[in-house]
């Protein structure tokens, strides 16, 4: 299939809230030498440049943090407990919000995927450190521009899964200690693509 409808840079000059609801259901491509793989976007979270101590750029600019700075578009990737995690940036260069990409549903390069998580049975990309692995997205993509539709981009999904306002959970976030009760996650109901765990945790606001 092809995925040449990529978001442009206007879709993530927004406020991190309204970007992580509308990811649902776009398309995350990634191209590699081995092939291209995909995958729905069924699971996002937000962080708020303001107010937000669950952000890492809370408390100003590091050399880890710095693509969150940077202009709306942007892939800030980065490592915790040996996994990769993904996220877009958000609003204005110089406001440092973005996105995490928490789950995936798998579409194409289903093969590859499955020899880069060494599974051959099931596809848990399900959440996303497993996301990251099975994208083959790592800290080589930190900083690298999601508009430019090549190595690593978001696109239109044609409406790959169907659903309404009404099929979107929103709760508190997971896997955080700070402001864990601001509602900023995101995802599609009655989807197996997220997390077990995910769906039981974070309180639906």
């Amino acid at each position: 299939m092809g995925w040449d409808k990529v978001l442009q840079r206007e879709f993530y000059n927004r406020d991190p809230t309204t970007v992580a609801k509308e990811l649902l259901g776009k398309v995350l491509v990634r191209e590699t030498p081995e092939g291209i793989t995909a995958g729905v976007i069924v699971e996002t979270e937000a962080y708020l440049a303001q107010g937000d101590p669950a952000n890492h750029a809370f408390r100003g600019m590091t050399s880890r943090n710095k693509s969150m700075f940077g202009p709306p578009g942007l892939a800030y990737v980065y490592r915790i407990h040996q996994v990769c995690c993904l996220n877009a940036v958000t609003e204005p260069e110089g406001v440092p919000s973005a996105v995490l990409i928490r789950a995936l549903m798998p579409i194409e390069g289903l093969e590859l995927m499955r020899k880069r998580l060494g599974r051959f049975d099931s596809l848990p990309t399900t959440g996303p450190g497993k996301l990251c692995k099975a994208m083959a997205i790592d800290l080589s993509l930190d900083g690298w521009d999601l508009t430019f539709g090549e190595r690593l981009w978001v696109a239109e999904s044609d409406e790959l899964v169907e659903f309404s306002e009404s099929d979107i959970n929103v709760t508190t976030r997971i896997g955080v200690t700070a402001a864990k009760e601001l509602p900023l996650r995101f995802f599609l109901r009655r989807q197996p693509f997220v997390n077990f765990v995910s769906h039981l945790g974070g309180r639906v606001r």
